[in-house]
């Protein structure tokens, strides 16, 4: 270590690994913001509305159980006619994002997976995958960084102790 080097402590680890996830996801969000919506019909809404940009959804985790286009189709002709969803928007470009987004996988229903459906308030539509405006946040840094340990420490598993966990 040269003299002028800094001690890495584990404070500092985290100080650093915090900073270079900020310049991150600077430049990052400067192109997109990855996002997870958690309503199907909110989502097409404001991706119709130009709100958030498509190519920037991630996934949508959806209280719906389509199976098929057509169920999808059925779907949104109902979503029409609620004012919470899709009401005086334009039917067609409701119908072409909706479809792209279930034929592209995007869509994630628990309830075809038998998996208890879910309530999500009306305000609650979007989730930005990377962590935003939390510079002055020492909560929010800390639970970052945590996460982030926690990543790191589960993709990093060596192989015969992977097995040892399978049984």
């Amino acid at each position: 270590m040269s003299a002028n080097a800094e001690p890495r402590t584990a404070q500092g680890s985290n100080a650093k690994s915090y900073e270079n996830d900020e310049r991150a996801a600077s430049r990052t969000s400067k192109k997109s913001k990855m996002k997870i919506g958690f309503s199907f019909g909110r989502c097409i809404r404001d991706i119709v509305n130009g709100d958030v940009n498509y190519d920037d959804v991630a996934f949508i985790i959806s209280g719906t159980a389509l199976r098929d286009e057509d169920a999808v189709k059925w779907c949104l002709d109902e979503y029409m006619y609620r004012s919470d969803y899709l009401y005086g928007l334009d039917k067609d470009k409701c119908t072409e994002v909706g479809v792209k987004l279930f034929n592209e996988g995007k869509v994630f229903q628990p309830r075809l997976q038998n998996i208890r459906a879910f309530h999500i308030p009306a305000d609650a539509v979007w989730a930005d995958m990377f962590p935003t405006a939390m510079a002055e946040n020492e909560a929010a840094k800390r639970a970052w960084d945590n996460y982030r340990f926690m990543i790191h420490m589960t993709t990093q598993i060596p192989e015969d102790v992977e097995e040892s966990w399978k049984g």
